[in-house]
């Protein structure tokens, strides 16, 4: 019971700042899930409302998003999102896990430090996306990849939300649809996600509220520190 209470505690907080940014839910909850609730069940359950969550946003917003890179986003990432699915059947990888923790304070640290935006050449771009999509295979957590690409591509705080919201509604409900075809989605895992469902609304008011309030500069300062508390997070519970 009181594990369950710490995951929806998690849960309202970082799907706030889902319903802000367009990302980072699933990551914050993924690591106190596993902790709480096992890998597997974290798995489905945050398939589950991150399709609920993410396709409430996209549709809020559906004139802000940007239908091409929407396209691109996911036909990059889908057979990717697949082979990481099958590789954490098969290996062991809590080691990769720490490695992508490194990754992501290491791209929060350099966007908060550097006075100037850098920017990838667009081959690197590419790999982000493939390395997304292998993440969020295994780990529900591609997000913080993704961001790097978004933040270059897209400029409008609106658009950046609208868009990512899209993308994260679309490969949740593959990935849920083949988990619930599998029998993943037990008596518990239903039972949680029904709990979650009315946080997933009050933390999509919340912050639809507080995005308003919030600079261009200012979104994306917090869209770094994110990554750093982030990539914290994935050190510190891997």
């Amino acid at each position: 019971m009181v594990k369950n209470v710490i995951f929806l505690a998690v849960f309202l907080f970082g799907y706030t700042v889902q319903a802000i940014t367009g990302f980072a839910g699933n990551i914050f909850c993924m690591p106190v899930g596993t902790l709480t609730l096992g890998l597997q069940s974290s798995v489905s359950i945050l398939n589950a409302t991150g399709f609920l969550a993410c396709t409430v946003l996209a549709v809020l917003n559906i004139r802000s998003i940007h239908w091409r890179e929407l396209g691109k986003i996911v036909g990059v990432m889908l057979p990717f999102v697949v082979l990481g699915a099958w590789l954490d059947s098969v290996v062991p990888l809590h080691a990769l896990l720490k490695i992508y923790g490194l990754v992501i304070l290491a791209v929060g640290i350099k966007n908060l430090v550097q006075r100037k935006q850098s920017f990838l050449p667009e081959w690197a771009l590419w790999g982000v996306l493939a390395a997304a999509g292998l993440i969020q295979g295994m780990f529900v957590s591609g997000g913080a990849l993704l961001v790097i690409y978004a933040v270059q591509k897209l400029t409008d705080k609106e658009q950046f939300r609208a868009t990512l919201s899209a993308v994260w509604s679309i490969l949740n409900l593959l990935y849920a649809g083949a988990q619930l075809y599998q029998g993943h989605f037990t008596h518990e895992v239903w039972v949680m996600v029904l709990c979650c469902v009315p946080l997933i609304v009050l933390a999509t008011v919340v912050g639809g509220k507080l995005v308003k309030r919030i600079s261009q500069e200012r979104f994306l300062k917090l869209t770094y520190v994110l990554l750093l508390v982030i990539g914290t997070v994935l050190l510190v519970t891997s």
